[in-house]
């Protein structure tokens, strides 16, 4: 729905959320952006036009991790924020343009990039750019982390290309999945467990306890965490989707049978249920577990409010016809009780009362 401003220009009826983290920022971003562009450039990343420099820059990678891991050592901040450009390269080449090249840009990417995880001594002379920048921040890791967050990294990575491949499935066969299975897809899509897994891996907090790591509470605040992120997204991109894409709004409208202006309003409503979960279950968890699952859980936080803040901003989302945020001061819906899809619905059992 548009309305019309008091200067006469139209705009899109504003995205009301409950989203009480502050913004942070990174103090060395700016400058580890034009780091990671040094790294991007020796690899020739840009020597195809079908990457330009001028969008991977407008991605504004820099700024939004930064707000992610405000206490990053730089070294590491480089690695996320290099990882991050290069993930939205990766993105635009299998999920934009016409469904057969996408297809045929993930048949050729996908199997090189799984060589790059699992044999990163094995010589190849003929990968692209993409690839050899990929190869290149995988020693980067071996060089910076541990094996055990080097075999979650990769393991998280695997993910996303399984998320790329139900995606493209889906848009083949031209259907929406239902709600239930829509959220838990947004687990694995979007690359949610790689940028999660790489911000604990950079955060500055230091390796989670194992025995912490894989407990209920923490799972479900990462999976909460990362399906968050992508509502968002979903949000504020949904005006630049067709009515069949992969997107909550549309889901909920397939689903349900509301218009598009009501399936918004019950997006919102999922947002903030999952936010004060979210606060809940981080606020009862944080000071039974380590310094550095603390940690953890304050760059979940922190990504959040980058997250949005980027979403509203981004030239990735935004028309012609602005959508403003606006960060409510109470949730549209304050209940803990769990919504009623399976596929997230044990997350508040989590909560002790």
């Amino acid at each position: 729905m548009t309305t019309e401003s008091p200067d006469g220009s139209t705009e899109l009826e504003p995205v009301v959320l409950f989203c009480p983290i502050e913004l942070t920022r990174h103090p060395k971003a700016a400058e580890v952006q034009n780091r990671a562009f040094d790294w991007m450039e020796r690899h020739r990343l840009f020597g195809d036009a079908a990457i330009p420099r001028e969008g991977t820059l407008a991605t504004d990678s820099a700024r939004v991790a930064g707000s992610m891991i405000p206490d990053a050592p730089e070294d590491l901040l480089l690695l996320y924020v290099t990882y991050m450009y290069w993930g939205f390269v990766i993105d635009d080449l299998f999920d934009t343009g016409p469904l057969e090249e996408r297809t045929r840009q993930y048949r050729n990417l996908a199997p090189r990039l799984l060589r790059v995880l699992e044999s990163p001594l094995a010589q190849a002379g003929d990968d692209p750019p993409t690839v050899t920048l990929f190869h290149d921040m995988r020693c980067y890791l071996d060089q910076h982390t541990t094996p055990a967050q080097v075999r979650r990294w990769s393991d998280a990575f695997q993910a996303t290309l399984l998320g790329f491949a139900l995606e493209l499935d889906g848009a083949r066969d031209g259907t929406l999945p239902g709600i239930s299975d829509y959220l838990f897809l947004r687990m694995y899509s979007g690359a949610v467990r790689a940028v999660t897994i790489t911000m604990e891996i950079c955060g500055g907090g230091g390796e989670l306890p194992v025995e912490e790591r894989e407990s209920p509470a923490l799972t479900a605040l990462t999976q909460a965490a990362g399906v968050l992120m992508n509502l968002y997204a979903d949000l504020f991109s949904h005006a630049k989707e067709s009515t069949d894409s992969h997107n909550i709004i549309n889901v909920l409208s397939s689903t349900t049978g509301s218009d598009p202006r009501l399936a918004r309003r019950e997006a919102v409503a999922i947002c903030d249920r999952i936010m004060v979960l979210f606060l809940r279950l981080r606020e009862q968890t944080a000071p039974r577990v380590s310094p550095a699952t603390r940690a953890y859980l304050d760059n979940l936080g922190h990504t959040l409010g980058g997250v949005l803040d980027w979403c509203h901003t981004t030239a990735r989302f935004t028309t012609s016809t602005p959508r403003t945020l606006v960060r409510a001061e109470k949730p549209s819906d304050p209940s803990l009780a769990p919504l009623p899809y399976p596929s997230i619905a044990w997350w508040w059992n989590q909560l002790h009362s």
